[in-house]
Parts: C-alpha cells; structure tokens; sequence
C-alpha cells in the first residue's frame, strides 16, 4: 500500500507540475533509486550496487536503442 501511495504520489506530482516527457523519466528513475536505496538500508546483508546517475542510465540506454 505505501508503494501505491508513493506511485500515486509522483504521476500527482507529474501532472500538476507539467513536466516535460523527459522530466517525468527523469523523476520516475530518480524516485526508483532513492527507493532501491532505502531497501538496501533496511538490509545491510544485501551487497548494494552504486548508484546510476540518470545521465549515464541514459546514455548506456541510447547506446543500445537502434537509430531510426
């Protein structure tokens, strides 16, 4: 139910803020990643990997999309 909340919570705020398509990417990695991070927290047996900035998760994604 908390993780509905916080879904509900970020198209909320994508709508009221009239993000661009790249912003609402961009909001929903970064929001993904804080909570991967507060899971890994909560288990510290859990070997965490280091956090992906959104531009190099981009760049790695374009570089494996075909060019139309």
């Amino acid at each position: 139910m908390n993780k509905l909340c916080r879904v509900v919570t970020l198209v909320f705020f994508v709508f009221i803020t009239g993000c661009s398509a790249d912003m609402a990417k961009r909001t929903t990695y970064e929001t993904l990643q804080n909570m991967r991070d507060r899971e890994c927290m909560k288990n510290p047996s859990v070997n965490c990997e280091k956090r992906e900035t959104y531009e190099d998760y981009r760049r790695q994604r374009d570089s494996l999309d075909p060019v139309e």
